[in-house]
């Protein structure tokens, strides 16, 4: 497998790039996501993930992701990508379209290429799903 190919598409995918800073490779960025230490992705994992990403960028604490917070997030994100999906954007998550992006609607947030490559549903990425992600 992979990783250095597979794992820079899983987290620009779920928009996780943002806070990986302090990760020096993928090898370390999946022992970061992977909290179970099982080699595979549980959206709770990318959900709780995507929570600690959500309260590193709300900077005021308000609940909401406001314009500058959104700017200050891709910006990071983008500076941090080496190749994926171009999907790095955060309004994605904006559930209820109101140009407001809510901690509840970021962190339940799971990109649809993820969901798609969740071939049998059990929320989770094993290693051949992750592989077809490429």
């Amino acid at each position: 497998m992979k990783k250095h190919l597979i794992l820079p598409t899983v987290f620009a995918a779920s928009l996780a790039l943002a806070s990986l800073a302090s990760a020096q490779s993928p090898r370390q960025a999946m022992k970061q996501l992977d909290v179970n230490s099982d080699r595979m992705l549980q959206f709770s994992e990318i959900q709780s993930f995507r929570a600690s990403t959500f309260d590193r960028f709300d900077i005021n604490a308000s609940g909401i992701l406001e314009a500058n917070e959104i700017a200050s997030m891709q910006q990071q994100a983008v500076g941090q990508r080496r190749g994926g999906p171009a999907d790095l954007d955060p309004y994605a998550s904006d559930q209820n379209r109101d140009g407001l992006i809510s901690r509840d609607e970021f962190v339940s947030y799971i990109a649809p290429r993820l969901l798609s490559a969740d071939r049998n549903g059990d929320r989770a990425l094993s290693r051949s799903e992750l592989r077809a992600l490429r």
